[in-house]
């Protein structure tokens, strides 16, 4: 598969592109001074320039078969949704953030969106948006992204809260959940929530041993 990663230079779009071109895809990239990161090093196609301008986007979706977004923001979808109905490339998969749907715990949900009321703001548009449209969509809900190692195993639910899993989700774990989904034509127009995976504390250590 021929797949556009938004945001490519971003953390989470890092491990995109490496896990992407691991599982054999074909990975194009498009972030912003892109020619000055040493991270697209041996990506096919790196296309540098704003992904709210609807020529750099249009000229990045040429020939591809599928749509990444490892930022989620309205603009990006604004100028994205009728570039690719042009373009007729239908599969989409958006990063967004968990806190926009989770009622639970109220406490720290009322204080995240106190501190990023604008960000969840338009996290809620810029999945308004694809919900409006016919393209084959799916936003993918992360818990807190961390930097930690990759455990390779994530928890998936379709709830507004989790359902279990970690609240910490690391993000190697996070793109390999984005390429699951993207991979799985189950998941197409539905909103997925990730977690990541808990891990069990060790026992203790026998006496005897």
């Amino acid at each position: 598969m021929k797949i556009l990663v938004v945001g490519a230079a971003g953390r989470t779009g890092q491990h995109l592109l490496e896990q992407a071109a691991g599982r054999g895809h074909t990975v194009t990239a498009l972030a912003r001074r892109a020619q000055d990161n040493p991270g697209f090093t041996g990506v096919p196609r790196v296309h540098s320039g704003d992904a709210t301008d609807p020529d750099t986007v249009r000229e990045a979706l040429r020939d591809q078969h599928a749509v990444v977004m490892a930022v989620g923001a309205s603009a990006i979808v604004r100028t994205l949704v009728p570039a690719m109905q042009h373009a007729g490339v239908r599969r989409l998969v958006m990063t967004s953030s968990r806190s926009v749907v989770a009622t639970r715990p109220r406490p720290i949900i009322d204080l995240v969106w106190l501190r990023f009321r604008a960000v969840y703001a338009d996290l809620v548009r810029a999945e308004g948006m694809l919900e409006a449209s016919d393209l084959d969509w799916s936003i993918v809900r992360a818990t807190m992204l961390t930097d930690t190692p990759p455990l390779g195993a994530v928890h998936t639910d379709f709830e507004a809260n989790a359902t279990g899993g970690d609240w910490k989700l690391g993000r190697a774990d996070y793109a390999m959940a984005l390429l699951d989904i993207l991979e799985d034509d189950t998941m197409v127009r539905r909103a997925v929530g990730v977690c990541g995976q808990r891990t069990r504390p060790r026992a203790p250590a026998s006496p005897d041993a």
